[in-house]
């Protein structure tokens, strides 16, 4: 997870800096957690495979100030696709819990000013809000060359197009969630496949066209609202459903409450050359004027069958089966340096969270935010704990395995297995509950401590019991890795034991001296003990009267994922 934080307190202060710094050629998506502030700045989002978290909408605002009629050094205006606040070029870019505002002004002084350009495929937006006044929203290719000259380098993987009011079939696809969209004058607009579900549209006391779409004649689908609200602050009448911005334009409203503020004739042609055609359309749509005689004659009203043709999947899927409503849960990792990740140079030391990912079916993603030297304690004073709260959802899970450091005497990290350390497993518990999310215990692995005599001597004392206890009491899942290991441990012996942990020869390149290390693993013993957390979770090992084979280690594992735990519907 990288941090961004206005007061310094995260990696970056600047999500620009922070998305530049991000990984690429990931499978998971890299997270990016923006804390409340007002970051004043132009925002490219150009890799591919990002999940954006605000902390939550009202607090946490990108805000930018370029419009239409600024000026390009040669002294000409740089129209509207140089305008937007945040620009999104990337594939699979998540965003939730944002504001995102162009604060240039009315567009009868400034021009176009857009908050918001999605020109990426697979976009997701969630609980955000774009706030500007013409053109807020804007759903289509990159404009070439003046908008990927002006982003160089961070063009991406989005398609361009030289003239984007009567470009080419597009591909890309955005979908939006409980989004509120405000402006006046064609502040949703654009070329590619769009699903709004649960949005609020916001007319401003101007007035003018909630949707100017510009969707190719041959593409069978442009903007689809879905249970969606149209209201603002305009006069009676005064807000217009859409103009079709070319001859063709496609824009339906499912099921959409309208107040007074839109205009009883819904739909208005942009001029003779691109009217209102019945590609233009309402089903079930209720409030003022809703159903009222005077709508525009071209406009249609779909039938009962034709609306429940469109869908999500219909609107969105494609060739790759998209299906942005449902999300892919994120389990979250909790812990210490044994399920810490470990970067190249550290190698081959490997905790078992880093391992987990691949182990899991494609449709699971692993968010490890295990620490070196964290306990119960310390992780949750550090705010990593605040960190994982704000973007936990429905259907995720948060995976604890603590006491390696929570055993020790350092008042900073150290926990009573009596008292402190359940307390403190509680605050992950509750706060996986309190989003829905799965709290998941697993038991500290063991130390490879062998008596001369070649027995092992556990090490963790009463914290695995304090474990399993409040598993007990509360009713929740627990991975018994201690037993688990201890299992593994005893059968294989001290010689057999050394493949699995950080026993590395003199002369290696990280470790040039050696190094015997008895606590943490490397690759071998990662896996082995993410398998081990797998068959656990599953509820198909018991350690305590069957020790684990060799066989049950290496299974698939895909297998034993089950749907529900795969892909999980908000």
């Amino acid at each position: 997870m990288i941090i961004v934080a206005r007061d310094g307190s995260g990696d970056y202060t600047s999500l620009q800096a922070a998305i530049d710094a991000a990984p690429e050629g990931v499978r998971a998506p890299t997270l990016i957690l923006v804390r409340p502030g007002l970051y004043e700045e132009r925002v490219v989002v150009h890799k591919d495979n990002l999940r954006i978290v605000g902390a939550d909408a009202a607090s946490t605002v990108i805000t930018g100030r370029a419009c239409a009629k600024d000026l390009r050094a040669d002294g000409t205006e740089k129209t509207t696709f140089l305008s937007a606040t945040l620009l999104t070029s990337g594939r699979n870019i998540e965003v939730e819990n944002l504001t995102v505002r162009n604060d240039a002004g009315d567009g009868r002084e400034v021009g176009q000013a857009v908050a918001v350009y999605a020109a990426g495929d697979r976009g997701v937006w969630r609980n955000c809000r774009f706030i500007a006044h013409q053109d807020t929203l804007y759903c289509g290719p990159l404009r070439v060359p003046d908008v990927v000259e002006d982003i160089a380098p961070r063009d991406g993987s989005a398609e361009r197009c030289p003239r984007v009011q009567d470009g080419p079939l597009t591909r890309s696809r955005q979908y939006f969630d409980s989004c509120w969209i405000q402006g006046d004058v064609d502040f949703i607009f654009g070329a590619y496949r769009c699903w709004f579900e649960n949005c609020t549209l916001f007319m401003n006391e101007r007035g003018g066209y909630y949707t100017a779409a510009n969707t190719h004649p041959d593409q069978p689908h442009g903007f689809v609202f879905s249970r969606c609200r149209l209201t603002g602050a305009c006069a009676a009448g005064a807000g217009y459903l859409g103009r079709p911005w070319r001859r063709g334009a496609a824009t339906v409203f499912l099921a959409c409450e309208m107040d007074e503020h839109v205009a009883p004739s819904g739909f208005a042609d942009w001029d003779a050359g691109r009217p209102v055609t019945e590609r233009c359309g309402e089903w079930h749509t209720s409030g003022a004027q809703a159903d009222s005689s005077a709508r525009h004659p071209a406009q249609k009203r779909l039938s009962d069958e034709e609306a429940a043709q469109l869908t999500p999947a219909e609107v969105l899927s494609g060739f790759d089966g998209w299906e942005p409503e449902r999300r892919i849960p994120t389990w979250f990792m909790c812990g210490d340096s044994t399920m810490a990740d470990y970067p190249e140079e550290s190698a081959p030391m490997t905790g078992w969270g880093q391992a987990l990912q691949s182990l899991l079916p494609a449709g699971v993603f692993v968010q490890n935010e295990a620490m070196n030297g964290r306990s119960s304690k310390s992780f949750i004073d550090e705010r990593r704990l605040e960190n994982i709260d704000a973007c936990l959802r429905p259907g995720d899970k948060l995976i604890v395995s603590f006491s390696h450091n929570d055993e020790k005497a350092d008042p900073l990290r150290h926990t009573s297995p009596e008292e402190t350390f359940p307390a403190y497993l509680m605050r992950y518990i509750q706060t996986a509950r309190n989003h829905g999310a799965e709290p998941v215990l697993a038991t500290p692995i063991c130390r490879r401590n062998f008596s001369p005599e070649g027995h092992l001597i556990l090490t963790h004392g009463a914290y695995p019991q304090a474990i399993r206890d409040l598993a007990e009491r509360e009713n929740i899942r627990m991975v018994d890795l201690e037993k688990a290991t201890a299992a593994l441990l005893r059968r294989e012996g001290p010689e057999g034991t050394t493949r699995f942990f950080c026993h590395v020869p003199a002369g290696s390149r990280n470790y040039p001296e050696g190094l015997k290390d008895n606590s943490h693993q490397q690759l071998a013993g990662a896996v082995r003990i993410a398998q081990f957390f797998l068959q656990g979770l599953r509820g198909l090992a018991d350690w305590e009267d069957e020790p684990v084979t060799e066989d049950a280690g290496t299974r698939a594992f895909d297998s034993l994922i089950s749907r529900e735990d795969s892909v999980v519907k908000k």
